[in-house]
């Protein structure tokens, strides 16, 4: 069955958001309150509405409870991202997505029940600060409750090695994801398994515990 999003707010990031998931068959609710704003993904999304989702009806008359995940990318407003976040999840909403501009903002979404808060800035600068000190980090996002994950190439000194070699601190909640080679992925894969320079390797754990792995590889 195809999955059901709506995007509130049409800035550079809401938009991006619905070329994205269209691109990858979903099926998408673009909602603005500037018509101009629309314009850019009339062709784009499955339908598109001129509305204030910061209005009880208006969420009601557009049965928002039936999508997926409802993403709340208003920009520089940020009463109105709350008002509507608040509005979504008392309509009973289940998943709501919500674009953060700072911590202030970030913290009064917490408390009013986002389920997913993004911060594009804040994020982005943590994977570039990320990229600078560690050349063979790919990726590193960090996830709700403490967790990270990382996303790493194999350097030159792990070249033949097995993941038994590694030591990876499983004793202290690092889980292995995958283990990539171009466009082969092996989900989970075995301490036999033999790596060589380039390859990636995907880990999850806690933000402390993944700075203390990643140093001792």
């Amino acid at each position: 069955m195809m999955k059901q999003f709506a995007v509130i707010g049409m800035g550079r990031f809401g938009i991006a958001l619905c070329e994205e998931l269209t691109a990858n068959g979903a099926d998408v609710l673009a909602i603005d309150v500037d018509e101009d704003r629309l314009k850019p993904v009339i062709n784009l999304a499955s339908d598109v509405v001129l509305s204030d989702c910061a209005d009880e009806n208006t969420v009601k008359e557009l049965e928002l409870e039936r999508y997926d995940v409802v993403f709340v990318a208003i920009g520089d407003d940020i009463n109105a991202s709350i008002l509507t976040t608040l509005v979504l999840k008392e309509a009973g909403v289940k998943v709501v997505w919500v674009k953060a501009k700072n911590r202030f903002h970030r913290r009064i979404l917490e408390k009013i029940g986002a389920d997913k808060i993004i911060s594009p800035e804040r994020d982005m600068g943590v994977r570039t600060a990320r990229q600078m000190m560690d050349s063979r980090v790919n990726e590193f996002l960090e996830l709700d409750a403490g967790m990270a994950l990382a996303e790493f190439y194999v350097g030159d000194i792990n070249h033949g090695k097995t993941i038994a070699d590694l030591n990876l601190m499983t004793n202290k909640g690092v889980q292995l994801l995958a283990h990539k080679r171009g466009e082969l992925v092996e989900a989970s894969p075995t301490d036999d398994t033999v790596m060589a320079t380039g390859d990636e390797l995907i880990m999850i754990a806690t933000k402390a515990v993944l700075n203390e792995q990643l140093k001792a590889l």
